[in-house]
């Protein structure tokens, strides 16, 4: 049984969309509505808007749009039911009992949790377990203590090849569960047989305490070094980050973005209780947004090697898109945090985060690390190299800085390279300019919808239907007014009918007809088609007027498409009659 639309209508309209949002997103004040850097893509330029009135989003950018519902679903990887719960935690309402496919999903989320939890427990004791022995003696020899062991979660599997799989069925957990949790696989007979064997374990423990999915590091033999979990419905590696649980806390204000579990691990320890690291792939923009809903600042802590170096880069701009201050910790040395604490100890490193150095500083000294400046052929081509790394940076002030570090390491007039970097600068200003006029000259959207589900069969009439659907989601009394003059069935789309059908049916009901409201219940592709309809609404001087130009023109392409469906039937009889003389 679905929820009820009173229910949902109550939370949409309790949710402050604007407060919400805020609580992920950095909001502008813009004319009516609010915009914003769009957290569902990268963009420099905001193009993320946030309607309170109507109680919607649209990004302009990517397309993504819907209500509240739809927002928070999206950022937190939920499930519908899931985040209609979350929504109602927050703003004190109690969701009603629902028995449908809804409340199915949600047993399903329960039970791989569940089953995760459990999992993490068997690991856990094999590891203090005459068997994991070795397990422990390695971790131990890492430096760690018992303590950081338990605090962690850290287990063992066992070398065996279904000793976790026969302890979970043991407790009524099924095959097919097991596999969807990707703890076991399936061989060739239709068996399954343990993902993990002979490794110790790391549980990845999500921002609400659940354990979501594990990762592994072999101790011998065979096999990837590290091993993580694939997604799972109650997992996905590129939105959640190891330690986030813990780091989520700080108060310090920064995160410490490490390149691996036991360089976190060892931070922790060490009382830096605020190092995350992404889950066995690169960084990406869903970590980096969660990771600026609870600080404003990320100073990444990668290896020296060019691996490390590269993936700094990538980072940088990654977590530059999402709005932090970004800084870069140069470990003299020692080739990760880990190393360097058992050389140095705790004090040494505090002292270095006290002197990280800036994006910019470390791009130039990436730049410079690729010339030998006692070449002078070397040198000009690192000038002109700077200058033009330099001349990408927003602030005025940070480029005359920057500009005249470079002058000085070089031992070249300042005079001379910020002549270079104005150079750059003017160039660059060019570029960009013919960029975005040859993007103007471009139509602001296509007729038909992005979605070829929703594709127009007759494009005249359903852009009337779209501009008198956001005419009529404003205005109860003209809605009434639309009911009395065109019904749904004369609409050429019938993804529009459907949304005048309920908006109609709402307010039938005496439901206050609200655009999120009506988003309800309808798919992602719809609601993000609805909000963009919406979106690029033009204020009207007489509606009235104008919507009854909208329906005379839906009703003339209706009339047209049934006379030419009368004029084929004709056809088609006539040439039946021919053949049979």
């Amino acid at each position: 049984m679905p929820l009820p639309q009173s229910f949902l209508d109550e939370l949409i309209y309790r949710c402050d969309i604007v407060e919400v949002i805020s609580r992920y997103v950095s909001l502008k004040k813009s004319g009516s509505g609010y915009v914003g850097l769009c957290p569902f893509h990268n963009e420099k330029t905001p193009s993320f808007s946030v309607s309170g009135d109507k109680q919607f989003f649209h990004c302009f950018g990517c397309g993504e749009g819907g209500n509240v519902i739809t927002f928070i679903m999206k950022e937190e990887n939920l499930p519908f039911m899931d985040a209609v719960k979350m929504l109602a935690d927050m703003y004190g309402m109690t969701v009603p009992e629902d028995d449908g496919d809804t409340d199915a999903a949600r047993r399903r989320r329960e039970r791989l949790l569940s089953l995760n939890k459990e999992a993490a427990r068997f690991f856990h004791s094999c590891l203090t377990a005459a068997e994991g022995r070795e397990a422990l003696e390695y971790l131990l020899g890492r430096g760690l203590s018992k303590k950081t062991i338990i605090s962690f979660g850290l287990g063992y599997a066992p070398a065996d090849w279904d000793r976790l799989s026969s302890a979970m069925l043991k407790k009524g957990y099924t095959k097919y569960e097991l596999e969807e949790a990707w703890l076991a696989r399936k061989n060739r007979s239709g068996g399954i047989y343990d993902a993990f064997r002979d490794r110790v374990m790391f549980p990845i423990i999500d921002i609400r305490g659940n354990v979501i999915a594990c990762g592994g590091r072999v101790m011998k033999g065979d096999g990837p070094k590290y091993l993580n979990s694939g997604d799972t419905p109650v997992f996905n590696k590129s939105r959640n980050l190891f330690a986030m649980n813990f780091a989520k806390k700080t108060k310090s204000g920064r995160m410490i973005l490490a390149e691996g579990y036991m360089d976190v691990i060892a931070l922790h320890q060490a009382g830096f209780d605020y190092a995350v690291a992404s889950l066995g792939t690169a960084l990406t923009a869903d970590q980096c947004k969660l990771m600026s809903r609870y600080v404003k600042e990320a100073v990444i802590c990668y290896d020296s090697d060019n691996a490390g170096q590269k993936a700094a880069q990538k980072a940088i701009d990654l977590l530059n898109s999402a709005g932090m201050e970004v800084k870069v910790l140069h470990i003299p040395g020692a080739k990760d945090p880990d190393e360097f604490i058992k050389k140095n100890g705790r004090e040494a490193f505090a002292l270095l985060l006290d002197k990280p150095q800036s994006d910019s500083e470390y791009r130039l000294a990436v730049i410079k690390s690729k010339y030998a400046l006692d070449i002078d052929a070397q040198k000009i081509e690192y000038l002109k190299a700077a200058a033009n790394y330099i001349a990408t940076v927003s602030s005025p002030v940070e480029r005359e800085i920057l500009s005249h570090m470079v002058a000085q390491e070089t031992g070249v007039a300042a005079a001379s390279m910020a002549a270079e970097v104005k150079r750059a600068f003017i160039s660059g200003a060019r570029r960009e300019k013919k960029k975005t006029e040859s993007e103007a000259m471009r139509p602001v959207r296509n007729i038909q919808p992005k979605e070829n589900s929703l594709r127009y069969q007759n494009p005249r009439s359903a852009v009337c239907e779209e501009k008198l659907l956001s005419i009529i989601l404003e205005d109860s009394d003209l809605l009434h007014k639309a009911g009395e003059m065109i019904s749904p069935q004369e609409f050429s789309s019938e993804y529009l009918a459907r949304i005048f059908e309920k908006a109609l049916a709402m307010e039938q009901s005496e439901h206050e007809i609200r655009p999120a409201a009506v988003m309800a219940g309808l798919e992602d592709a719809e609601a993000r088609h609805l909000t963009a309809i919406l979106s690029e609404k033009v204020p009207s001087h007489d509606p009235l007027a104008e919507m009854t130009d909208y329906i005379r023109v839906i009703k003339a392409e209706k009339a047209k498409d049934n006379s030419q469906g009368d004029d084929r039937l004709k056809e088609i009889l006539s040439r039946k009659r021919e053949r049979e003389g």
